[in-house]
């Protein structure tokens, strides 16, 4: 009991532990990091491959290098140094590379459990859960036949009883055996003692009878001889009357037997009767106890397979609660996973816009060079990042712009539509007031019939007398002239708000189409700046002005340049200003010195072709120093010959140079 509950408390932590491990693991996703790891692997094993061919190629190079001339060596050595710088930059590459992979890898197996303990647990589990499945059967098989057996101790009372009834039953069956016997035998001892006792008397009155005889048969010997035929009848009256004494004596004792007889059947009948009773109600109580054990040994059955079958429940309940359980905890995991998958997919949810950024940038910025390209490959994260940032800024800063152009605009158009509105209502109060003079001066005009003018006169008067209550003219000739007036007037006004209609999204067209080609003029003017920074000349100094224009040497000509100056980045701008405004400060000999440095450091052949001087001038000194040395040195040992011997000199006048 003491270790099942201290098991107890370290089950929870468990399942704790295997959670974390599965939920580790489950994020680690072997499978298909192993297929990284191969993919890896097989990239890695072709850049050994191709960096062993090319050490090779290198190699020989080098050896022809070393065969050929010092001229040629001078024309060759640039082409070498520039393999060799080559070689050095592939293998960096390669390095960072391998460097990216190992960390990568690292950061996801370094917070990973040790998978070999819980391994062995898991297979300990396996294996328990194997006994546990055995274990289980044999309890449900033993169970089974427990629930089948469990009227076992009902049984085994009732095999008691019942042998404690047979033993007293066979007792009182041997005792009754016994009873009877004993009263057979009593009764054969008493009719043996009555026969014996009747025979004695039977003897007895044999021995009178035979004495008496025996007197008789004296006397009748006595009278023999005289009275002969006297004497027998004598004797035959005699025998016949002891005869009947005897018959009659026995017929008493005879008769004295029955009567006992019957006295004794009547007992016996009386007995018999009470024992077929005591009988009956044996029998009815053994039927009665022998149904009431098979009830309660049929009570025992039910309430054993009542237990087993509440066991049965709690035992499915519990699996189900465990299965239930388990699933939840699946489901979970999943959901987690679910989670993780979706924040990962968000995450990189851009990953085809930055792509064809990518790709956008690498044809338009890297399309005509090899180098640069390589020099893209080459560019760790952290820097593509900054680029990509620095790209965002000036996009952001190109949509601020545009949008404070876009509401600079609406400000424009919508003066122009006040304007316009204002235009419309002047037109309009012109028309009335036209209208109204062109009524007032062919009412008060004098000369020719007008059929406005009479049309207008006619309606004002008819006005006016149907207001004042005077005689009024026909309404029906009048009425349609008017219409067709007003309906000419109408179609005026249409026309003249078509017009303006037309006229304002001819003015919209164009503004649209004017904006429009700004924006085409200044991403033309962006796209040649940077392909002019971009294709420069061998000097390379001019890309270093495009990379760090001067604020004051402005194009005045050229009027995009102060709108794409304009877009640019505000801390861009500043920094040119105080970068700006540091060189200012700067010396003449400092500015150029920082003219220099930068267009040395501008680009990569700039440097190559610096670092080739520099070699090439080292050489030069190196040379020219060890050439004035060995000169010396050959000097030398003249001088002190000539100084010995005493400055002879030739015949011509010279000095005479001694022998060799």
């Amino acid at each position: 009991m003491s270790t099942l509950a201290s098991e107890a408390p370290q089950a929870p932590r468990k399942v704790s532990v295997f959670e974390n491990a599965l939920q580790t693991w489950t994020e680690l996703d072997l499978p298909n990091m192993q297929k990284k790891l191969d993919s890896q692997g097989l990239e890695l094993k072709q850049d050994q491959k191709l960096s062993l061919s090319s050490r090779k190629e290198l190699a020989q190079r080098t050896r022809e290098f070393k065969k050929l001339d010092d001229s040629q060596k001078l024309e060759q050595f640039g082409l070498l140094l520039k393999l060799y710088q080559n070689q050095i930059d592939e293998m960096a590459s390669k390095n960072k590379k391998a460097e990216s992979y190992f960390f990568g890898f690292y950061r996801l197996f370094a917070e990973a459990p040790d998978p070999r303990p819980l391994l062995e647990l898991s297979l300990n589990a396996v294996m328990d859960a194997a006994e546990k499945e055995l274990l289980k059967k044999q309890v449900a098989d033993l169970t089974e036949d427990l629930t089948k057996k469990a009227d076992y101790d009902v049984l085994k009372q009732r095999l008691l009883r019942n042998e404690q009834k047979a033993t007293e039953l066979m007792a009182s069956k041997l005792k009754a055996q016994e009873e009877e016997f004993k009263a057979l035998i009593d009764e054969k001892t008493k009719n043996w003692e009555n026969i014996q006792k009747q025979h004695e008397s039977h003897i007895q009155s044999y021995k009178s009878t035979i004495e008496e005889m025996k007197t008789s048969q004296e006397i009748a010997n006595l009278q023999l001889s005289t009275h002969s035929s006297q004497i027998q009848d004598g004797l035959a009256s005699t025998a016949v009357l002891a005869e009947i004494g005897l018959l009659t004596r026995e017929s008493e004792t005879w008769k004295k037997r029955v009567f006992e007889l019957e006295r004794r059947n009547e007992s016996l009948r009386r007995e018999l009767s009470s024992a077929q009773a005591d009988s009956n109600f044996k029998t009815m109580k053994e039927d009665y106890e022998k149904k009431l054990a098979e009830m309660e040994s049929e009570n025992v059955l039910l309430m054993a397979n009542l237990k087993h079958a509440k066991k049965t429940s709690d035992a499915t309940i519990a699996d189900h609660e465990a299965k239930l359980k388990f699933s939840l905890r699946e489901l979970l995991l999943a959901a987690n996973e679910i989670k993780s998958l979706k924040q990962k997919l968000e995450a990189t949810s851009d990953y085809d816009d930055n792509k064809a950024e990518l790709q956008l940038l690498r044809q338009i910025e890297f399309g005509d060079g090899v180098e640069a390209a390589d020099s893209i490959e080459d560019k760790s994260l952290t820097s593509l990042m900054k680029e990509r940032n620095k790209e965002l800024r000036n996009t952001l800063a190109e949509y601020r712009a545009e949008h404070e152009t876009l509401l600079e605009r609406n400000v424009q158009l919508e003066a122009s539509l006040q304007r316009s509105l204002a235009e419309l209502e002047n037109y309009k109060f012109r028309t009335a007031k036209l209208e109204a003079d062109f009524a007032n001066v062919q009412e008060a005009g004098v000369g020719g019939f007008n059929d406005n003018a009479s049309l207008i006169s006619n309606m004002t008067r008819m006005t006016r007398n149907s207001l004042f209550g005077g005689p009024g003219i026909d309404e029906a000739s009048i009425l349609p002239i008017i219409t067709k007036q007003r309906d000419r007037f109408r179609q005026k006004n249409k026309e003249l708000e078509e017009d303006l209609r037309k006229h304002f999204n001819i003015i919209s067209d164009l503004k649209r189409k004017n904006k429009q080609l700004q924006t085409d003029n200044e991403e033309l003017y962006e796209k040649t700046r940077f392909m002019a920074s971009i294709k420069t000349s061998e000097g390379t100094s001019q890309r270093n002005k495009t990379f760090h224009p001067k604020l004051n040497v402005r194009d005045l000509e050229n009027p995009y340049q102060s709108r794409y100056e304009s877009k640019l980045h505000p801390i861009e701008q500043f920094r040119l200003q105080e970068q700006e405004r540091i060189n200012s400060r700067l010396s003449p000999f400092e500015r150029l010195f920082i003219f220099l440095t930068r267009s040395i450091l501008a680009t990569r052949a700039t440097r190559m072709l610096f670092l080739a001087y520099s070699l090439l001038l080292h050489i030069v000194v190196m040379y020219t120093t060890i050439h004035s040395v060995q000169l010396q040195t050959t000097l030398i040992p003249e001088v002190g010959m000539r100084q010995g011997n005493g400055g002879n000199v030739a015949p011509n006048g010279a000095l005479a140079r001694p022998p060799q």
